[in-house]
């Protein structure tokens, strides 16, 4: 609500204003109501009724956001896209949304990820060990990520000795709309260089990351194509439930502390939502530096996605990821609520062609609050408009 002020001598002792209201009422983000009446009896009250007029205008104007309605719904700001030497800046007006390191161990990854009004949205740990009460596990955890724990028989998904690399090889394309920035970048998946062996590409992926949203979200829109480097030799995904597209939550806000929740689009909540198939997952929970203040994370993946309905490997103590290939290692241990009682959705592993690809397309949406099961469906519907923009 704020207040209209008036200029002196509209209020001076000669100008007759029978005044109903002097208010002007918000009725909902982006629109106003103005519910003042004015009878003028001034001598001169057609100059001045213009006048007067042109005050309120001017006032109601200045009181309004001028920022256009975002693709998630709410007003947005300006977004850059600033290339460094070793990363992408995605900034929203001067402020870090995110950057796209092209290396942080083992592989590229988003991080830091801040929400619209500025609070952190992943784990510190390992890109930053000084954050207080932060576990340190699980180092190959970080920002947010996609790799898999099998492929041809190797692991991308860990980290060390023995372990596969995602490489950065090139930043293909970077553009700025002003309601959004992107980049799309190329990787190699190479095999470790061990025992005297060369290591050498196995799957060569493009990646597309679409920066989003308003003042109080931030949308980051994630898009993989798959190919393999050998064009005479399939490449085979193993069954395994380490992968793949991925985040690590905020530690404050996991599943195993107080305040921390996880709901799926099908009504699973906490653990019940592991080894599951969802539409989408919202993970909430209270923000490291105000733990009064909850913010949540939902990863929605589009139906166009290969294995949409593949299961989700969330952990209350934080991992949040999206398996298209895992099925065995869910099965025995996950709970038996009615979707853990469905059939698999498919058979476990996969082998990839050579001349086929793969296309994954996932948002992940960092908003305040927590979803319920309508709000989460509503943002699914529109995410379901949205086309794939790979090749």
């Amino acid at each position: 609500m704020s207040i209209l002020a008036l200029p002196d001598f509209l209020l001076s002792p000669g100008f007759q204003l029978e005044r109903r209201w002097v208010q002007l009422g918000r009725t909902g983000a982006g629109s106003s109501r103005c519910g003042c009446r004015y009878r003028c009896t001034y001598p001169w009250s057609p100059f001045i009724a213009l006048i007067f007029g042109a005050v309120l205008v001017g006032q109601f104007a200045v009181g309004q956001d001028k920022s256009s309605p975002g693709r998630s719904g709410a007003t947005s700001a300006n977004y850059k896209a600033v290339q460094q030497p070793d990363r992408v800046d995605f900034l929203r007006d001067g402020k870090l949304i995110t950057s796209y390191q092209f290396r942080s161990g083992s592989k590229p990854v988003l991080w830091p990820i801040h929400a619209g009004d500025g609070h952190r949205m992943t784990r510190s740990y390992p890109l930053d060990a000084t954050i207080p009460g932060e576990a340190h596990d699980h180092p190959h955890h970080r920002g947010l990520w996609m790799t898999f724990g099998d492929v041809n028989g190797l692991d991308w998904w860990a980290e060390g000795e023995g372990k596969g690399l995602v490489a950065h090889t090139k930043v293909l394309e970077v553009s700025e709309s002003g309601k959004s920035a992107s980049m799309i970048a190329e990787h190699d998946w190479m095999t470790p260089a061990k025992d005297g062996q060369t290591s050498v590409g196995v799957l060569r992926e493009t990646c597309r990351y679409v920066i989003h949203g308003n003042a109080q979200e931030t949308v980051i829109d994630c898009e993989y194509l798959l190919r393999g480097v050998d064009t005479t030799k399939p490449v085979v995904f193993g069954d395994t439930k380490e992968g793949m597209f991925a985040v690590r939550v905020p530690e404050s806000m996991r599943g195993d502390k107080p305040g921390g929740q996880i709901v799926n689009s099908v009504g699973d909540l906490a653990g019940d939502t592991w080894g599951k198939s969802a539409r989408w997952v919202d993970y909430s929970g209270p923000v490291a530096h105000n733990n009064s203040d909850v913010h949540g994370i939902a990863i929605l993946i589009h139906p166009a996605s290969f294995r949409a309905n593949g299961l989700w490997h969330v952990r209350t103590y934080g991992l949040f990821a999206h398996n298209p290939f895992g099925i065995k290692d869910f099965l025995g241990n996950r709970t038996k609520t009615a979707s853990g009682n469905a059939e698999p959705p498919h058979a476990g592993g996969y082998e990839l062609k050579p001349g086929e690809t793969l296309h994954f397309f996932y948002r992940v949406i960092f908003h305040p609050d927590r979803w319920s099961i309508e709000q989460g469906d509503a943002r699914m519907k529109e995410f379901e408009t949205e086309t794939m923009g790979l090749k």
